[in-house]
């Protein structure tokens, strides 16, 4: 017997019902159970797992993002190009590499020019979604490229998205603008995202998941079907797309949610054919609604939001000033104070080199698999229904 074996000797195995009775005598003779939580109707948690709880070993559950790295995104509202573009610019020097541009206004090649002046496009993701009437996708597509062109850049490096969601954004779903957008990427910008599932309006909080989860996959299954109607395999169209989720302030369950997500996506990708898929891109936000006036208790309930999306498997994440709640702009502390959330997330505590950080975990593994089966249930009634039909 060697030393590390004498040691374990030291250390005799518990076995779960001696860690139940004892849980048991310290309740004074409650029931364990009295302790599971509730997280759903017919979602029950159990205060403590064990190896025999574990769900079969599925392995580990592949994120899209680089070893050892997420995207660092920060939120910028465009009325004023050229302001945006300094604020912007600002951030980038501070550690962010995805800036997320959302559009208030049309805007003009011009416009457009004077918003990415002095950005490299090579080495920053660019993201951008219209908050306007008569938004365009497609055109606000056609005009970034024209501007990458004049740029001279290696379109094969560019990576970034829009927030193009038909069901969500139009009363009649322009199918045909994103047929041509997948298709006009496929040719120009290969690593272009741009189809968004936008989950971030099915989100009620922690007691909601299954269902959260269920209209995200509902709605990305039809647009699978969509797109292969109109000629686009299905294996292109989850290239060209992307999921974007908000977190509330439940840190175990929005962990299990993010990797319920991928676990219930692949499963609808195994129908349409694709049995070994690249992972899937997921975009993270912290829920506004979990911010409340309180700036100092805001910045330290989003390191542990950020946490949860980390090790969840996001691939890229926005984490809110924490003066967001106050109907106010960012200032440039809260601005600073949200990017060094993620900063100190990927610099210190290394959360990105794990490629599944919660795997193995009873607790986790676990949770994930409740939520994926009761939400797998839900989807196939959603389907059975045509809800996004």
């Amino acid at each position: 017997m060697d030393s590390l074996d004498q040691l374990y000797a030291l250390f005799p195995g518990t076995t779960k019902a001696q860690w139940i009775a004892q849980l048991e005598k310290d309740l004074k003779g409650n029931s364990w159970a009295s302790l599971r939580w509730n997280l759903e109707d017919e979602l029950a948690i159990d205060p403590m797992y064990f190896p025999e709880d574990r769900p079969e070993w599925r392995g580990v559950i592949l994120n899209a993002r680089p070893l050892g790295t997420w995207e660092i995104g920060e939120i910028f509202e465009v009325e004023d190009p050229a302001a945006a573009n300094a604020l912007a610019r600002e951030a980038i020097r501070g550690g962010i590499n995805s800036p997320g541009f959302l559009l208030l206004r049309k805007l003009t090649e011009p416009e457009l020019e004077a918003l990415l002046d002095g950005i490299d496009p090579e080495t920053t993701v660019l993201n951008f979604g219209e908050f306007y009437p008569d938004k365009d996708p497609l055109g606000l597509l056609q005009r970034f490229s024209g501007w990458l062109d004049r740029q001279g850049v290696d379109k094969s490096k560019v990576r970034g998205s829009i927030d193009f969601d038909p069901f969500l954004d139009w009363t009649e779903p322009p199918f045909g603008d994103l047929v041509e957008a997948i298709r006009f990427c496929a040719a120009e910008l290969p690593h272009f995202k741009v189809l968004q599932v936008n989950g971030r309006y099915y989100h009620a909080g922690a007691s909601e998941l299954s269902n959260e989860l269920a209209l995200m996959i509902a709605k990305g299954a039809e647009y699978l079907a969509r797109m292969e109607a109109h000629g686009i395999p299905a294996s292109q169209t989850h290239h060209f797309l992307q999921f974007s989720v908000a977190l509330s302030a439940s840190f175990f369950p929005e962990i299990a949610k993010l990797r319920a997500l991928r676990i219930l996506w692949n499963n609808v990708l195994n129908a349409f054919g694709i049995t070994a898929p690249e992972p899937l891109e997921i975009v993270a936000h912290l829920a506004k609604e979990t911010q409340d006036e309180q700036v100092h208790t805001n910045m330290i309930r989003a390191g542990a939001q950020a946490m949860s999306a980390i090790i969840g498997g996001a691939d890229r994440l926005y984490v809110l000033p924490a003066n967001a709640a106050l109907k106010e702009a960012p200032t440039p502390f809260t601005r600073r104070i949200a990017r060094n959330v993620q900063h100190l997330l990927r610099l210190e505590s290394h959360l990105g080199r794990p490629v599944d950080p919660a795997a193995g975990s009873y607790y986790l593994e676990q949770l994930t698999d409740l939520l994926a089966s009761k939400a797998w249930e839900k989807f196939q009634e959603y389907d059975r229904s045509g809800e996004f039909r």
